[in-house]
């Protein structure tokens, strides 16, 4: 007669890589939550036009919204800003990752006004020198 085990199961990994990756994600997500959970807070103004925001845990440094710039550029930046506080993207269904390293980062749907690439080329078809990183 076969005997069979009938504990529950265990979850298991073929790797060390995986497990780790598993518990990067797994923080990754309340990290994200926490974050999502909290208040934005505005900070101070940094240096050439930045604010800075604390949201739980994380750090926010984005660009203000210049009243001398074009409508359709700064519709974009305000678009651009409120998706960075909110980390919800009113324009598309952005993307927000984690990295190992705990930075929360948003990829917008390339059509989007507040797509990094596209926020400079617009302001460049206006004339305004602004650079990728926002």
């Amino acid at each position: 007669m076969v005997r069979r085990d009938v504990s529950p199961p265990v979850l298991r990994f073929n790797s060390a890589c995986e497990g780790r990756r598993w518990q990067l994600q797994k923080r990754n997500e309340r990290l994200l939550a926490t974050v999502r959970a909290a208040v934005p807070v505005r900070l101070r103004m940094a240096d050439e036009g930045h604010e800075v925001w604390q949201r739980g845990p994380a750090t926010i440094v984005m660009p203000v919204v210049p009243l001398h710039y074009p409508q359709p550029v700064q519709t974009a930046l305000t678009i651009y800003r409120m998706a960075e506080l909110t980390y919800d993207c009113p324009q598309c269904d952005n993307e927000v990752k984690v990295t190992e390293a705990g930075a929360v980062l948003l990829r917008h749907e390339v059509h989007c006004p507040a797509d990094p690439d596209r926020l400079v080329a617009l302001a460049a078809e206006h004339g305004i020198a602004m650079n990728r990183s926002l």
